[in-house]
């Protein structure tokens, strides 16, 4: 077990502050005692930290809205301008940002996508594409963790699914990249204009798949998604590139974090390690707890649409409010000794990492199996797994996820 030891007194409220990237959890404990709705005024939205309050607002988007749009000066024209003369203008809102009813007709097509009885039919082939990845580094001792390990494991299967070869890995990694760097908000007017032709590119790519599904369709997931009709209709080529981003992007950025999350976790406790080889069923509740303690998806922006009360403050109608998902994750009155890393919690997989209610995550029972796969693949084959180097360990500059840099493990063969 683990557990977090800087004061909540040495951070400060400025999500670019990179002491508040590396631990939040600080930060999130004094706000869930003394704010936990609290407006910050440099960004001008609302946070919202206690687990109860973040899980009542899921549960009501005719309050907490997920259509949100462009806000006025919140990109450069010049990213404008990209989108609607070389690609295929302002997207609309489908799933992540729309509300009921018109959120209701994507979410019928794609909850299809990964159900329970799918993913299980995809045990063996997700064992698959770990144990090869572990063949190709084991001999060596020492494993770049990010890109040759937790970026390809969900890469290779959301493209498996998809139905687009693996070989173009690294250009669908650029595309997810630029697809969430502009959510995270701290990054500069060049990587956002950067992101947008990124985008641009991503979109002629699949608008050519989708024309070949059309006429050669298989048993993928792009083939059902031109195909099938939802009330009726086929979506046009703007719905489904809205829809095809936000897999691509669920497909993998969450599970890539989490599973770099999970080989720290790994690399700084051995008798877990040697717990997991010995009892690999317990990988399971290690990926929830791993969601839980370490949520890839930090928080996520509600509208709210009418003036509206939570913690005892005021919010205005009218309001951006971030539901802070790592903050509820580890409120102390949810669970138990939050700040400690727990294999054994018993309600771990209470967890709002992926959300919940209507825009629960369409991928989470995908993550699952992937991350615990993952783990009981490293723990059943690796031992004596250490960091490199402990000290250079970082996290992307991100509002919203909480992403590992590139690091470093050394580890002995069993």
């Amino acid at each position: 077990m683990t557990s977090d030891s800087q004061s909540a007194d040495s951070v400060e409220l400025n999500f670019a502050d990179p002491q508040v990237m590396e631990c939040p959890y600080p930060l999130y404990e004094k706000l869930r005692d003394e704010a936990p709705a609290y407006f910050v005024e440099a960004t001008g939205f609302w946070i919202i930290s206690r687990y109860d309050d973040c899980l009542a607002a899921i549960r009501n988007p005719k309050v907490f809205s997920s259509k949100m749009g462009f806000r006025p000066g919140a990109v450069p024209s010049e990213v404008m301008r990209i989108y609607e003369e070389e690609g295929f203008g302002d997207l609309p809102d489908t799933l992540v940002s729309n509300d009921p009813p018109s959120h209701t007709r994507y979410r019928k097509l794609v909850d299809r996508t990964f159900t329970a009885g799918r993913v299980r039919q995809m045990e063996d082939y997700m064992v698959e594409v770990v144990s090869e990845l572990i063949d190709e580094f084991i001999a060596d001792g020492r494993l770049k963790v990010m890109n040759d390990f937790a970026i390809p494991v969900p890469m290779y299967v959301i493209a498996d699914q998809l139905g687009v070869p693996r070989s173009d890995r690294d250009k669908f990694k650029e595309w997810s990249d630029a697809a969430v760097a502009p959510l995270g908000m701290l990054i500069s007017d060049e990587r956002k204009i950067e992101c947008a032709k990124l985008a641009v590119e991503m979109q002629h790519y699949f608008v050519k798949v989708f024309d070949d599904r059309r006429k050669n369709p298989r048993d993928d997931i792009i083939s059902d998604l031109v195909t099938k009709e939802v009330d009726g209709t086929l979506l046009d080529t703007p719905e489904l590139l809205s829809v095809l981003n936000q897999l691509l992007v669920a497909g993998n950025e969450t599970t890539t974090s989490a599973i770099g999350a999970s080989v720290v976790q790994l690399a700084q406790d051995p008798e877990l390690v040697e717990l997991l080889a010995s009892q690999p069923d317990k990988c399971n509740n290690f990926a929830e707890e791993i969601l839980r303690y370490e949520s890839p998806v930090q928080g996520l922006f509600r509208m709210t649409t009418e003036d509206v009360e939570v913690g005892g403050t005021a919010i205005p109608k009218g309001s951006l409010v971030n539901l802070r998902y790592g903050s509820a994750n580890r409120d102390e009155n949810k669970y138990e000794c939050p700040a400690e890393f727990n294999v054994d919690r018993k309600n771990a997989s209470s967890h709002l990492a992926f959300g919940a209610g209507i825009h629960h995550c369409i991928g989470a029972q995908l993550a699952r199996r992937e991350i615990a796969i993952a783990v009981r693949e490293l723990t059943t084959r690796l031992k004596d797994i250490r960091l490199v180097d402990p000290d250079t360990l970082s996290h992307t500059p991100s509002v919203i996820l909480r992403g590992l840099n590139e690091f470093e493990i050394e580890f002995s063969e069993r």
